[in-house]
Formats: C-alpha cells, structure tokens, sequence
C-alpha cells in the first residue's frame, strides 16, 4: 500500500502530535493520532503490504483506502483518476438540470467593472425565442432523463425584462408537474427593480431564491454599481431587500478588489444592525476578473490588472481574511476547499441561454458567438461542444502534482485569459500550496463549530470513525 500523491496533510493540527488528512479527489477529511500518522510516513518510505500491520492498523487502513488517502498501488492511482474524470466529462447527471437564461443583454447599472461591457445591447428575449427554449429545455430533459430544473434568470439586468420569467417558468412549472419532475427557479439581480408584487406571483410558480449584488457598504457599492446616470443604488437595493427578505431566500454575491475589499466587514456589520445579515440565505464574494475585449477581437482582454492580484499575495490574504471574518460572524460558508468542474469539458451539466437563443457552458463566454455550443432551434449541440470535450489539460500537469483532481489543469476561460486559448494548463500550484493548509484547518473548524456538537472523524488505533464527503462545484459565475 501507499499514500495516494492527491493526500494533503496538515502536522501538529488541531494538537501537537495530531494530523488532519485530505484527499483533493475524495474530498474526504480524517484526522490522525500520532501512530496512525507515523504509519502513513512508513508507507511514503517503504511501502508495505496490508498484512504487515496488526488488525486494528488493516482496519484504519482499509478505511483510509475507501477514502482514497492511501491506495493499494500506482496502478491503483492511476484507475481511480482516469474514472474520476471520465465520470466528470462524460458521466449523466440525471439528479439536476441547471440552465442559465439571460432576458436581456441591457443594464440599468453602470457598473466600473461590468463583465458585459462589450456585449451590452438592446436585446431582449421575446415570445417566440422563450417558446424555442421552452421546447429545447423539454427536450433535452426527457433525452437525458433529469428528474428537476433549475433555471436562473440573468442578465444584463433581468428584471428588465421580466415577461420571460413569467412565462417560462409557468411553462416549465405546468410540464414538470404533469410529468413528474420537480421545477425551481432563481433570479440574481442588481436588486434595483424587485418589487414584492412579483416577488408573490412568482412564489407560486417555483421561485426558490433571489441573488443580489452588493460590493461593500455604501460608499463602496456606489462607486462600485451606480445606476446609468451616475447616482448611488446602495439605498435602493438594501430598502428592496428588506421588502422580500421574508417571503422569499434572499443571498447576496458581491466581487471585490484592493479598492473596496476592506469595506465588506463594514457591509456586514451593516447588515447585522439593520437585522439582515442572518436571515439571507447565503453570502460570498468573488474577485473582480479581467473581461474579454471586443466582439471582434475577444483575445484583447481588458482589465488585465486584476490578475496580478491573483499572482501576489491579494487573493491568498483576502481569501483566508473573509472566510475568517465570516465565520466569526457566525455566517454560514461552504467548504473552502472544493473541486471546481469546468462545465465548458462536461457533454452533460449546466447551460447558459442567451437571449438570442444561443447555447454557452460558461457566463464568462456569453455574447461571443465563436464560443457558443449551440442554438436552441437546433436539438443538439455545435462541433464546438465535441472540441471542448476532447480537452484534457490535466494530462499536461506534473505527475506529482497533488491539486490535479481540484483543478483539473486550471480554469479554461483563464486560460483564455493567459494563454489565448482553451486547450493549455493554467497552472495555480504555487498558490495552492500556499492556501490549501489554511483552508483545511478553517474547514476543520468549520466542522467542529456547527451544531456545536459535531466533529471531524478520527482515524486512531481504539477508534474507527468514517465520514466521506464530496462535493463537486461548478464555478459557474465570476
């Protein structure tokens, strides 16, 4: 037996003498006594055979084995990830359809980093376009055999244009209940226009949750989002919220740079007096990313600049900065480490439509026509789908690369962004090497916190406790 090369390990945590181990493919968290933990360093020497070790130490590591942390064989190894990604790329996800459908490409913001800037247009999904998806979406349900739908509705400014998410969503409400699947939708917003009216029609008809972006407290936003004609929407939205908060899950996304970073505690502390912070559903904040440049020359990235906060310290400080300023405002957060599924090398997983009918598999592609996959007029997809498919940028990583299953060669739209084109690794290990620690002892605590009464499982010569946890996450939106 070996330790698997995807096994991270954090010494003398949460004790000195104690360990908390990680599988990057599993996703699977264990913590170790000290022999349990000199056993392993045994089998990174060594290697033994399962019948070296006495019948608790088999048991332990038996159990381990299930986890993935340690793997009878190189040959082992190698199965187990060629599954992996061949269950990620070509595997059905019958549970779950998710599709993203923009209403209009137009916006009632002007926003300093708007990642549409270059697609902006007066266009709006209309009547005969919403039916073409209506029937695309029933379609591609029954061929793949999906047992809900999840739509988002987005922009440009969605509510904008809110005739489509009405009649869709009753469509797709009135067919999912008559054939015996469950249909949900959401709406993520500028917050500006909601009003309650619609809020309790939609209600009835599956809205599940209503997206919000805030970036920062009041003087921040409003530098941030202001409306077209210069004015702040801070106070705007905030009142909107408030009005909404208890008929409806209400969650807020903001992004972030070295400008407005250190405002978002203050937009916390904010909303904890205002008596909002605990009841939105769900909170995070992404960094601003650079944006392709123009329709006709989508290589010419703009606000290039933002990367180099991802290359420096910036993103590794701000990361671990407000996961610890959310959690020690009692803020419910997901796991910071994560496996991040590019949809764009999934033949199955979420879609986003536009409001021309035009299919993409990611929001950061959208309006860029040599991107799309394919058109709702049309069942299936483009020769577009079939070439991202054929990307494998992991093959192109080092063999003893621990953070492969994690990043699977790194995102493709930043590796559009760096390597002007799709198909190259976009390699993050130095900044994996550099977080993955300190994020593993946060999800530790984060474990040990909730409920207040829970506790990572431990692995010990007296004591089996097994707790296997996966979670694949799309990262969908920037």
């Amino acid at each position: 037996m070996k330790v698997s090369r995807y096994t991270l390990f954090v010494d003398d945590y949460p004790e000195k003498g104690e360990s908390i181990a990680y599988h990057t493919r599993t996703q699977a968290m264990v913590k170790l006594n000290h022999c349990l933990r000199q056993t392993l360093n045994r089998l990174s020497v060594v290697g033994c055979q399962l019948s070296d070790f006495d019948a608790q130490t088999q048991e332990n590591l038996k159990a381990l084995n299930e986890m993935g942390i340690v793997v009878r064989d190189e040959e082992e190894e190698k199965e187990r990830l060629e599954d992996f990604f061949r269950q990620i790329k070509y595997e059905p996800n019958t549970v779950a359809f998710e599709v993203t459908i923009l209403t209009t490409y137009k916006c009632n913001f002007r926003c300093v980093y708007c990642f549409e800037e270059s697609v902006k247009q007066d266009v709006f999904l209309d009547r005969q376009t919403s039916e073409a998806i209506i029937n695309w979406l029933i379609k591609r349900t029954e061929k793949r055999g999906y047992k809900s739908i999840f739509i988002v509705f987005y922009g440009g400014e969605p509510l904008l244009n809110t005739e489509p998410i009405d009649y869709i969503s009753r469509k797709m409400k009135e067919w999912a209940d008559a054939n015996g699947r469950r249909f949900n939708f959401a709406i993520i917003t500028n917050g500006s226009l909601i009003k309650l009216a619609l809020i309790d029609k939609w209600r009835k008809i599956g809205l599940d949750c209503v997206r919000v972006s805030l970036d920062g407290d009041r003087e921040a936003h409003n530098k941030k989002r202001p409306f077209m004609n210069g004015s702040g929407s801070f106070d705007v939205i905030i009142r909107n919220i408030k009005s909404i908060i208890d008929k409806v899950k209400v969650g807020i996304a903001g992004n972030f740079d070295t400008e407005n970073l250190e405002s978002i505690p203050r937009l916390l502390d904010y909303l904890e007096q205002e008596s909002l912070l605990h009841k939105l559903d769900r909170i995070g904040f992404s960094p601003i990313v650079p944006r392709l440049g123009k329709l006709n020359n989508p290589a010419a990235i703009e606000l290039e600049s933002c990367l180099a906060f991802f290359a420096k310290d910036g993103m590794f400080d701000a990361t671990l900065w407000l996961r610890r300023e959310f959690m020690r405002r009692g803020i419910k957060t997901e796991p910071g480490m994560a496996i991040n599924i590019c949809p764009l090398i999934m033949e199955d997983g979420g879609v986003a439509i536009d409001p021309k009918g035009v299919i993409y598999k990611c929001n950061s592609f959208l309006g860029y026509p040599e991107f799309s996959v394919g058109n709702v007029l049309n069942e299936g997809f483009n020769k577009q789908q079939k070439e991202l498919l054929e990307i494998d940028a992991w093959r192109g990583c080092p063999e003893d690369c621990p953070y492969v299953p994690m990043c699977q060669g790194g995102c493709r739209f930043f590796s559009y962004l760096e390597n002007k084109n799709l198909t190259d690794i976009c390699c993050k290990r130095a900044y994996f090497e550099r977080i993955c620690p300190e994020l593993i002892k946060l999800d530790y605590e984060r474990e040990t916190v909730k409920n207040n009464s829970k506790r990572v499982p431990s692995l010990s010569r007296g004591e089996r406790e097994i707790k296997k946890k996966v979670k694949d996450e799309t990262a969908r939106f920037h």
